[in-house]
């Protein structure tokens, strides 16, 4: 019995060793937007889908990573009315959008 115990206590004792971890973090690439001149309240819709607060992506520090290409990006107001449309080409870098 006392063979198994100490079996045991080794297996134990080896289990409780933790090998090193290796963390690799690749940065995100892809293109992004930011919003600069937004009203309170406004929304951002890219390609017809909302993203959200549209000063919650404002470039300092938050931008919409988004795939290269076109996008049609509109910011809206509460009640849903256009106060910015623009057709936007992104391919690897920072796109703003400067809503009058």
């Amino acid at each position: 019995m006392t063979g198994k115990v100490l079996m045991l206590q080794a297996v134990l004792a080896l289990g409780a060793c933790a090998m090193p971890q290796t963390v690799v973090r690749t940065p995100d690439t892809r293109p992004s937007l930011a919003v600069a001149g937004a009203p309170a309240g406004a929304v951002l819709f890219v390609d017809g889908q909302s993203a959200g607060a549209a000063s919650a992506y404002d470039g300092h520090p938050n931008v919409l990573l988004v795939e290269p290409g076109s996008h049609e990006v509109d910011v809206r107001d509460g009640a849903g009315n256009v106060l910015h449309r623009q057709k936007v080409f992104v391919e690897s870098e920072l796109k703003t959008i400067q809503v009058h």
